[in-house]
């Protein structure tokens, strides 16, 4: 799905309400009719990625204010998932208040 500077997908930055400038959003992805596309607020610098999707009730957009990069993002797509346990561990480590919560969640 290309973008078209005919479609209007979240056109307001929810922080500032700018208008967002189509030609400074970036297509992260795509997958069947869908288009996950990373914009960049000029007026506050605030970013958000949207997702742009064809339905039988016409085009459908998602958006979700993120503090990534565009690269960032680009590199979360088809990782793996957190697993419950996981992520229970990570709040976990984050209860002690310790360096070893930092050690453990920066080691390889």
């Amino acid at each position: 799905m290309d973008l078209d500077y005919n479609m209007h997908f979240v056109s307001r930055c929810p922080f500032c309400s700018a208008e967002y400038e189509l030609e400074g959003a970036k297509i992260i992805g795509e997958e069947d009719d869908s288009t996950m596309v990373y914009v960049t607020c000029s007026e506050c610098e605030s970013s958000i990625v949207a997702i742009v999707a064809m339905s039988g009730l016409g085009i459908v957009s998602l958006g979700l204010v993120t503090d990534m990069t565009a690269e960032d993002t680009k590199r979360f797509i088809g990782g793996q998932n957190v697993t419950s346990d996981e992520l229970l561990s990570i709040y976990e480590l984050f209860e002690k208040k310790s360096d070893q919560a930092i050690q453990e969640l920066t080691k390889s």
